[in-house]
C-alpha cells in the first residue's frame, strides 16, 4: 500500500512537471500570436490604405499623366525621357505664367508615384502574405509605369538644372532657433549623416 502510494506521488508529480512544460510552451506561443497577429493587421491596414490612394483622382491623374507624357511626348523612346522631362520641368516651374498650379506639374505627379511605389514596395517586402497578393493585384502596366518613373528620376539625378547641390551650406554654422526651428534644428541634426541627396 505504501508502495502505491509512493509511486502514485512520483507520477503526479511528473504529471505536474509535464503540465508546468505545457502551460510555459502554450503562453509562449500564445504571446508570440498576441505580438505577430497585431503586426500582421497593421500590414494589411497599410496596404488597404495604399490601395484606397490608388482608387483616387489625384493617383489615377498622376499615373496617366505619367504614361500621356512617355507615349505622346517620348513617342514610346526612353531615349527621349531626360530631355523632354527637362523641357517639361522648365515649362512647368515658369513662374511668369499667370496660372501656376503645382498639382497639375509633371515633376509633382512624379514624385507622387515614386512616393506611393515606394511605400507599395516597403508593404510588398514587410510580409510573404502581401508579396502574394500584391503581385496577383497588380499588373505589368504598373511596372512599366514604375520604369518610365525610374528612368525620369535618373534624368533628374543627372542634371545639375534640376537637381541642384546644396550641400554647400553644410559648411555654415547652425544659427539658434526657438518654437519650429528648434524641431528643424534637431532634425537637421540627425538626418544630416545620412544619405547625400534627397529625393527630388
Amino acid at each position: 500500500m505504501v508502495r502505491c502510494c509512493c509511486r502514485f506521488v512520483i507520477e503526479m508529480s511528473r504529471m505536474a512537471v509535464i503540465l508546468n512544460i505545457v502551460q510555459i510552451v502554450i503562453s509562449v506561443v500564445a504571446i508570440i500570436f498576441a505580438i505577430y497577429i497585431p503586426i500582421q493587421i497593421m500590414k494589411f491596414q497599410r496596404y488597404t490604405g495604399l490601395m484606397t490612394t490608388y482608387m483616387s483622382f489625384d493617383f489615377a491623374h498622376a499615373f496617366q499623366s505619367v504614361i500621356n507624357f512617355f507615349y505622346k511626348e517620348c513617342e514610346c523612346d526612353v531615349e527621349k525621357i531626360a530631355e523632354k522631362y527637362k523641357e517639361r520641368f522648365n515649362e512647368d516651374f515658369n513662374y511668369k505664367r499667370k496660372e501656376f498650379d503645382i498639382n497639375k506639374t509633371l515633376h509633382y505627379q512624379r514624385r507622387l508615384l515614386n512616393d506611393y511605389f515606394l511605400e507599395l514596395e516597403m508593404c510588398r517586402e514587410s510580409s510573404w502574405y502581401l508579396r502574394k497578393i500584391i503581385s496577383k493585384d497588380w499588373t505589368t502596366s504598373e511596372a512599366y509605369v514604375c520604369k518610365i518613373l525610374v528612368y525620369m528620376n535618373k534624368a533628374v539625378d543627372e542634371d545639375p538644372e534640376m537637381f541642384m547641390d546644396i550641400s554647400s551650406i553644410k559648411y555654415e554654422r547652425m544659427p539658434r532657433g526657438k518654437g519650429l526651428n528648434e524641431y528643424l534644428t534637431r532634425f537637421y541634426n540627425a538626418l544630416r549623416k545620412k544619405s547625400r541627396n534627397m529625393q527630388l
